[in-house]
């Protein structure tokens, strides 16, 4: 397995336009455009796995992810990943499966979407999806107490694998927010994480801490084709440090 890998975050799939969406026909010129390249799609635990030496070797992986489960993950992404042969994550928020994303930290401006239910969960079929977790409430973590914090990482396990009847092994932190007692908290009880840190996750990164790309970033199919390039490269970095920027000075 290679050294350093991308992992890509979508959200939800559909035409509204906002910032955590991505339009169902984008979405599948970048899976095709992955595939033309020679990439396969692949589930994170599928990396940790190969990491680890307990998995086989993908010449050029690419993970793919879907935050919070919206239902558009199975209706939209679904067909074309078994089109395609490939695998991804959802991580899932445990207490919203069958609901909405209005969770109390949700901004106004995130359209209200239909979340997979447990039951939808199930149906996903698990050569296609692994399924993770992302908390219970969407809460940040970093801003509970310690008790809080550990209730929304553990309660998240437990619930997904009570419904699902099988291991929850992978988590991705609700906006990306974790210090190190939250992130020794979800070592606790995962084999990895995924961080919202805009990057190329690498074999020498802390399993718990992963970087990723988020496709907000490169929506357009255009964009899009230049990851891995040297031109993409350069744009992703650029990106990475205006968002460093702005966190320094909010």
């Amino acid at each position: 397995m290679p050294e350093r890998v991308p992992i890509l975050t979508y959200h939800s799939l559909d035409a509204s336009g906002s910032v955590i969406s991505v339009h169902p026909v984008d979405f599948r010129r970048h899976m095709e455009l992955l595939r033309e390249r020679g990439y396969r799609g692949i589930a994170l635990g599928d990396l940790l796995e190969a990491w680890e030496g307990r998995g086989g070797s993908v010449e050029r992986p690419v993970v793919l992810t879907f935050d919070d489960g919206f239902r558009s993950t199975a209706e939209e992404a679904g067909p074309v990943l078994r089109e395609l042969g490939f695998r991804a994550t959802v991580f899932v928020v445990a207490g919203h499966c069958g609901k909405t994303n209005d969770w109390p930290t949700q901004p106004p401006s995130i359209p209200r979407l239909p979340l997979l239910s447990f039951a939808e969960l199930r149906g996903l079929g698990r050569e296609v999806f692994e399924v993770g977790a992302h908390g219970v409430s969407h809460a940040p973590l970093d801003r509970l107490s310690p008790a809080e914090a550990e209730t929304e990482v553990r309660d998240s396990k437990r619930l997904l694998e009570d419904a699902l009847g099988y291991e929850v092994a992978v988590f991705a932190y609700p906006y990306g927010g974790a210090d190190d007692r939250v992130r020794a908290c979800v070592r606790a009880h995962y084999r990895g994480a995924c961080s919202v840190e805009l990057g190329v996750a690498a074999r020498e990164q802390d399993r718990h801490w992963l970087s990723r790309i988020d496709t907000y970033y490169v929506r357009d199919p255009a964009l899009f084709g230049l990851l891995g390039s040297g031109i993409g490269t350069a744009y992703l970095s650029l990106r990475a440090a205006g968002r460093w920027l702005k966190r320094r000075v909010s």
